[in-house]
C-alpha cells in the first residue's frame, strides 16, 4: 500500500475535482416502500444526521449549503449518540424529522448505539453505510439503508472523498424528493472552476501558510457560516494528514477569549483567518484590526503568524471547495515537512479495526 501522503497527493491532483462528477456510486435499493412513500408525500421537514469523524462531515456541508440556499429542509448534525443533550425534544420527537445514521465502514460503535437508541423511531430512520455491523442490524430489522458504492475508495482515509460524498447526497436527495435539482450541471461546472481557480496566487498562498505553520499551533477562525461546514473538515485534514495540532473557533469568540494565548512570545502560533467577502462590515474591520495587532513589531508577536485566506467570489460551493483545496495543499506540505508516521491512533482509540493499516494490508495480501 502506498504511503499516506503519496496517496493524499495523488488524490488531490486526480480525484478531488473528479469526485464532483461521480454522483451515481451509491444504491437506494434497500430503502423500504414505507419510507419511500413518506418521502413522496413530503412528510419530512427536517434531517438529523448522526455519525462520527468523516462519516458525518459531509452533513455539515449539506447543513451550510441548505442554509445558504434557503432550503425548506432543516438540517441538524449530532456527532454523538446521547441526543438528549444535543437537540431539543421538539426536534427529536417530531414525526417530520428524518434520522440519517452515517457510518462509512458500518463498524463504528457510536452509530450502532445511536441506531439502538432509535428503535422506537425506525420508520423514519435511514442508515447510510457501505456495510458492516450497522448494515447487518438494519437488514435484520427491515430498516431502510442507502449504500455507498464507491468504486475506488481509500479505506484508511474516507475524508479523501468528501467532494464525491456531497455529489452523491445531492443526487440522492433529488431522487428522494428533498431537492428539486440533482446538481449534476452545477457540480460539473464547479469541477472546471476549481481547476482554473487554483492559480499561482493560490499556490503562493499555500506556500506562505504552510511555511508559517511549521512547528506551530494551527488556529483557524471564521464566521459561523464556515465554522462547521469548512473548519471542522479542515481540522481533520491537518490532524489526520499533516498530524499537526490544529484547532478552530468562531471568529468573534476567538477575539473575546483565545486571542489571549498569543501573548506568549515563546510559543509558535499560526492563525488562519478564512475571510468571506460577504461577511458584514463589522467582521471584516475586526479581522483587519486583528491582523494589525498580530503583525505589529513587538516582542510578543515574534512567534505569531497570521494568514488571511480570502474565500473569493462565487456561490457557497465555489467558495467552499476552493478553500478546502487550499487547506488540502497546505496540509500536504505540512505533512511532507513533518513526515510523521501514523500509529493508527484513530482506529485504535475509536475501537474500529476496519480502518487499521494492518487490517487493510492483510486483506490486500489475501485478495
Amino acid at each position: 500500500m502506498k504511503s499516506r501522503l503519496d496517496r493524499y497527493e495523488e488524490f488531490i491532483e486526480k480525484e478531488y475535482r473528479a469526485g464532483l462528477t461521480k454522483p451515481d456510486e451509491y444504491s437506494l435499493e434497500a430503502i423500504t416502500p414505507k419510507l419511500r412513500s413518506r418521502f413522496a408525500n413530503g412528510e419530512f421537514k427536517r434531517i438529523v444526521f448522526t455519525g462520527m469523524g468523516c462519516s458525518a462531515i459531509v452533513s455539515d456541508i449539506v447543513r451550510g449549503y441548505f442554509a445558504e440556499i434557503g432550503s425548506p429542509i432543516e438540517v441538524h448534525v449530532l456527532n454523538d449518540y446521547d441526543f438528549r443533550f444535543l437537540a431539543p425534544s421538539s426536534v427529536l420527537d417530531d414525526e417530520g424529522t428524518l434520522y440519517i445514521i452515517s457510518s462509512y465502514s458500518g463498524h463504528s460503535q457510536e452509530p450502532v448505539l445511536a441506531y439502538q437508541g432509535l428503535k422506537s423511531k425506525q420508520d423514519r430512520v435511514l442508515l447510510l453505510t457501505s456495510g458492516g455491523k450497522l448494515a447487518g442490524l438494519g437488514q435484520a430489522d427491515g430498516v431502510s439503508i442507502a449504500y455507498w458504492r464507491l468504486r475506488e475508495p481509500d479505506r484508511e482515509y474516507p475524508l479523501f472523498h468528501v467532494s464525491q460524498y456531497f455529489a452523491i447526497l445531492m443526487d440522492m436527495f433529488h431522487k428522494l424528493g428533498l431537492l428539486d435539482d440533482n446538481h449534476h450541471t452545477r457540480l460539473a461546472e464547479l469541477s472546471a472552476e476549481l481547476e482554473a481557480d487554483y492559480d499561482n496566487t493560490r499556490r503562493e498562498l499555500v506556500e506562505r501558510v504552510a511555511h508559517d505553520s511549521q512547528d506551530a499551533n494551527v488556529i483557524m477562525i471564521a464566521s459561523p457560516k464556515w465554522h462547521e461546514s469548512l473548519l471542522k473538515l479542515a481540522k481533520m485534514h491537518f490532524n489526520e494528514m499533516s498530524m499537526v495540532p490544529a484547532a478552530r473557533n468562531y471568529f468573534h469568540e476567538f477575539c473575546h477569549s483565545e486571542v489571549a494565548t498569543l501573548s506568549d512570545p515563546d510559543r509558535k502560533h499560526s492563525v488562519i483567518w478564512f475571510a468571506d467577502p460577504d461577511d458584514d462590515d463589522y467582521t471584516i474591520a475586526k479581522g483587519e484590526n486583528l491582523v494589525r495587532l498580530l503583525t505589529e513589531e513587538r516582542p510578543e508577536n515574534l512567534n505569531v503568524r497570521i494568514s488571511r485566506v480570502d474565500l473569493g467570489e462565487g456561490d457557497f460551493l465555489r467558495k467552499y471547495f476552493n478553500a478546502l483545496n487550499i487547506v488540502q495543499h497546505t496540509a500536504l506540505a505540512l505533512g511532507r515537512y513533518h513526515e510523521t508516521n501514523s500509529r493508527d491512533l484513530i482506529s485504535e482509540s475509536a475501537g474500529n479495526p476496519w480502518y487499521h493499516s494492518t487490517t487493510i494490508e492483510s486483506e490486500l495480501a489475501g485478495a
